[in-house]
This record gives structure tokens, sequence and C-alpha cells, in this order.
């Protein structure tokens, strides 16, 4: 740091009062702004919760230490001071829409998908052959849902208590659809989506994950006219 003569910088009256509390010494002025804290330029902080966050879902999902550890390359005594005690800067998960446009908001959408699948013991899809949306809402008319191919009148509506009891589980609940082979499916909530189409629910939100060779014919078609 360069030293600088108070008498070549300062006004006359102003030195003067700090001859007062610091003729003679050396002092440092700061700049008046507030100082960042560590890694919040950098962004790094704030990539770290996101890390610490991930990994605390997965343990509340039901994966093990070494599972995490494995995953993270950390070691397991990190991940267990991290799911035992780290605080984390995102929202809880839970599955509901809300929680899926807080994760979505913050660039973490597929964590969403992720924590919610593991959660009901499914496969999450191999995310690097993939294309995946935000948080949007799609015509359920253009989802194929298997149970259709099954002599079922999709006007009679919801009467049984059983039947009531699955929409109320479920009516706040987003989608996973996946685009393949030019179809829209929902394979992991077929029960789901048929009864959003019986209480003849126009659309409704959902991600979206395309096959990476099919992205372009998706989004020129479909993707552009989603709503967000």
């Amino acid at each position: 740091m360069k030293y600088e003569n108070a008498k070549n910088i300062l006004p006359e009256k102003l030195l003067e009062e700090v001859q007062k509390y610091a003729a003679g010494k050396v002092i440092y002025i700061p700049k008046n702004e507030s100082s960042k804290g560590w890694g919040e330029a950098s962004g790094y902080r704030d990539r770290l919760n996101k890390r610490n966050a991930m990994i605390c879902n997965r343990y509340s999902a039901g994966h093990s230490i070494i599972e995490i550890a494995e995953e993270f390359y950390l070691s397991p005594e990190t991940i267990k001071k991290l799911v035992y005690g780290k605080k984390v800067n995102l929202p809880m998960f839970s599955p509901t829409i809300t929680s899926a446009e807080h994760y979505a908001s913050q660039g973490l959408g597929e964590e969403w998908v992720r924590t919610y699948l593991s959660s009901m013991d499914e496969d999450v899809p191999d995310y690097s052959a993939f294309f995946m949306t935000e948080l949007v809402k799609i015509p359920l008319r253009l989802i194929r849902n298997g149970s259709e191919d099954k002599k079922t009148d999709n006007n009679k509506g919801i009467d049984s208590k059983k039947d009531i009891a699955v929409i109320e589980n479920y009516s706040d609940l987003p989608l996973i659809v996946i685009y393949e082979n030019h179809v829209f499916t929902a394979p992991y909530q077929q029960e789901y989506l048929h009864f959003l189409k019986l209480e003849k629910t126009n659309s409704h939100y959902a991600f979206v994950f395309a096959r990476n060779e099919e992205y372009s014919f998706f989004w020129n078609n479909f993707g552009k006219n989603f709503q967000r």
C-alpha cells in the first residue's frame, strides 16, 4: 500500500483536526463502502450454499451419508456436519408447485425433480440426455395417459371418496413430463394425470424433459407456446 502525506491530500482545517488525534502516526482510512463478505464477489458462497442445499435434500430424501459423500466427492464426516447442523439459504423442499417455483427461480429445478423422484423411490432421468424446461404450464391434452387405453368415461368426474382424496393430495403437485419420440408422457404420475383430466383441467404446471436430439422440434412446435 502506498502512503500519502496528509498535508498533500487533506484541506488545512481538516488536517488540523486530524493532527489533534493522530499527529505523527500512520493511519489507514478505509473506503466509504460496505465490504463484501467472503466469497460474495466471486459468487462462490452462493454456489456453495446451493451445493449444501442439494446435499441436505439428498439426505432428507433417504440417501445414505456414504452415497452422498461419493456423489459430491466429500468425506462422510463433512457430509455429517452439513446434514446434521449446517443451515442452507434455500427453501425447504416440499412436493408442491410453490416449492418447485422457489427452486426453479434459483436455477435449481433439476434439484427439485431429483429430490421429489428420490422420495418416491423413482429413478431420476439422465439429465445429460435431456433438455429441461423451466416450470411451465402445459396443456394436458398434449400428454398421453396410459389409463386412456382402458374403457374410461372421462365425463364422469370425481365421485368416490377415494378419488376425492387423491385430488386433495396431489392438486398442488407439478407434473414431470417426458417428451420422447414426439410424444409427451408423465411416466411417474399416471394416476395423477388421469384425475386431473377427469377434473377437466385444461393445463397444469410441469417440468418438461425433451430429448436433446428432439429439442429443436420440441421448442419450435411446443416450447414457445407454453405459459410460464
